[in-house]
């Protein structure tokens, strides 16, 4: 094969170096590489291999690690290529540039050639004194790939492919960080941003824009897009966030809403700080988290704590009037019976006036009536029993704290739990025994509230104790006093100036209704420890048998 001209030589090569230059994937750039050396050196088979294990293809960054792998491209297609074994020391390992002629193609290593030997050409391909990969040519007689000017214009070829594969791999980095922080941001649901406070064009990344609704082929995105999408009734209370941080240069921080297109409703968090941009601008650069989710649960957890204290006070309705009706029943038959015995005086001679009858018979009709609300309530009282089922004491302790957090936290109360891990099951009514723990709980918050010269901790433990539960809650409070510890648990007495002195009593005879018992214990430093036992599943259908 006669060799080409110059110019014509020197205008493949640079064709060959353009080609090899614009591939921005590994096996794009060997394929790239490999037809330029074939076209060029007239071979007839060829392959180019890569590897990320060792020292070939060092990773740019070691922060994204990536799966052990080859790259083999090569000519005929092969799924397994592997380089002849006497090979790897001389090119791999010092890096030398081997022509030489051998009996057996690597393609097809268990066949010999037909009567005259292959020509190899094997070159490293070598990048700041590291080999990052091989290049293999074979053709079946000697001619221009073994040629020496041949083999430099391979060696150039293969430089600038060597030079190419690094770029290729800082751009893999890249493009796997930036898939790393889009789909992290797609998982915690938040979006970069940028806002230029002078042109009031903002940048933004992809979740960024979703959470938004805005198009994310729009960018930059003037302000107003952004602004047709806050809820009207959220853009003052943002306008004047803004305005505050700005003239400030303060950090900023805001909750607002956003409507989509559609309809959609999200709740969003902006924060963010002011800097100077790339133009000498002052900038806001910042994120934006899609809180939407999470201010549902918040409402849920308000709505929970509100059915919570609504039946605590239903609960209390019914135990005052329990109290109520046994203390008025009495007195009410007693009028009816004297109304009555009246009426039959009245009605003797000399006969009464007819007034005077008549205001009689208001009275007994006043009386029954109210003989028939007693008896409402009465009704009302006796319908509330127990739903027994099998439960988990410490899920109940658990979900009352949960409901309980916001309310620790605003009285500054440290919870530490101490809770058995193998706790049996019981068998219980779960609304009742979740108001005693709840109950319990406020009562030690409360306890604690002038507390300044000591932690505030609440302490909440379950364990085994002779065949049953045992639940204890204590406080680091004041204690109760000598006065008071007798009586604590007697109905509408109470040590507090607002409360009804109901709470404890309800609590004592729910715990009671459930085979267990309540009581008071004065800790030994500071505060007060209230417990309770509930018998375990078995012992208590044995004792609903008894």
């Amino acid at each position: 094969m006669a060799l080409k001209t110059e110019p014509v030589e020197l205008a493949l090569v640079a064709k060959a170096i353009r080609d090899i230059s614009k591939e921005m994937s590994y096996a794009g750039l060997a394929r790239a590489l490999l037809k330029a050396l074939l076209d060029y050196s007239g071979a007839t088979r060829g392959a180019v291999l890569l590897s990320r294990g060792g020292a070939l293809l060092a990773k740019a960054d070691a922060s994204f690690p990536r799966a052990m792998e080859k790259v083999i491209v090569s000519h005929p297609p092969v799924t397994d290529f592997r380089l002849p074994e006497d090979l790897d020391e001389c090119v791999l390992t010092r890096q030398e540039t081997i022509c030489r002629n051998q009996c057996r193609s690597a393609f097809q290593p268990a066949a010999r050639a037909p009567g005259h030997d292959i020509s190899v050409v094997c070159l490293p391909l070598i990048s700041q004194d590291q080999t990052i990969g091989v290049v293999y040519l074979e053709s079946e007689e000697e001619g221009r790939a073994s040629n020496p000017a041949c083999i430099s214009i391979i060696s150039i070829l293969a430089s600038q492919a060597a030079t190419s594969f690094q770029s290729v791999e800082l751009f893999e980095a890249l493009r796997e960080t930036n898939m790393w922080m889009t789909k992290g941001q797609q998982l915690g649901r938040m979006g970069s941003y940028r806002w230029n406070t002078r042109t009031l064009f903002s940048r933004g990344s992809r979740e960024c824009y979703r959470i938004i609704g805005l198009d994310p082929a729009v960018n930059p995105v003037p302000f107003q897009d952004f602004l047709d999408r806050i809820h009207p009734d959220d853009l003052p209370g943002l306008d004047q966030a803004l305005g505050k941080a700005l003239s400030t240069k303060s950090a900023f921080s805001h909750e607002y809403r956003v409507i989509h297109k559609d309809g959609t409703v999200l709740d969003v968090i902006a924060v963010g700080q002011f800097d100077m941009g790339p133009s000498g601008d002052t900038e806001l650069e910042g994120i934006i988290a899609d809180i939407t989710e999470r201010k549902a649960a918040e409402q849920s957890l308000t709505d929970a704590r509100a059915e919570l204290a609504r039946a605590a006070r239903l609960v209390s309705l019914g135990e005052l009037a329990g109290s109520i009706i046994h203390e008025v029943n009495q007195p009410l038959t007693s009028i009816t019976m004297s109304t009555e015995a009246c009426l039959r005086w009245l009605a003797k001679e000399p006969a009464q006036p007819d007034e005077a009858r008549k205001a009689i018979l208001q009275v007994r009709d006043q009386s029954q009536r109210a003989i028939n609300i007693v008896s409402g309530l009465t009704a009302l009282v006796r319908n509330n029993q127990p739903k027994f089922a099998d439960l988990q004491i410490n899920d109940t302790i658990k979900d009352v704290l949960v409901l309980s957090s916001r309310e620790l936290e605003r009285a500054s109360v440290t919870q530490l739990l101490d809770l058995e891990a193998s706790m049996p099951l019981i068998e219980g009514d779960y609304v009742q025994l979740q108001q005693v723990v709840l109950n319990l709980v406020r009562n030690a918050v409360e306890a604690m509230a002038d507390i300044t010269d000591r932690s505030r901790v609440l302490t909440v433990g379950s364990r085994l104790s002779e065949g049953q539960a045992l639940v204890s809650i204590a406080d680091t409070g004041p204690g109760i006093g000598s006065e008071s510890r007798d009586r604590i648990f007697n109905a509408l007495y109470t040590t507090k100036t607002d409360g009804l002195g109901l709470g404890l009593s309800i609590c004592r005879k729910i715990v009671e209704a459930h085979g267990g018992n309540l009581w008071l214990r004065m800790k030994p430093t500071q505060g007060a420890e209230f417990t309770f036992t509930l018998p375990l599943r078995q012992a208590r259908k044995r004792i609903a048998k008894n």
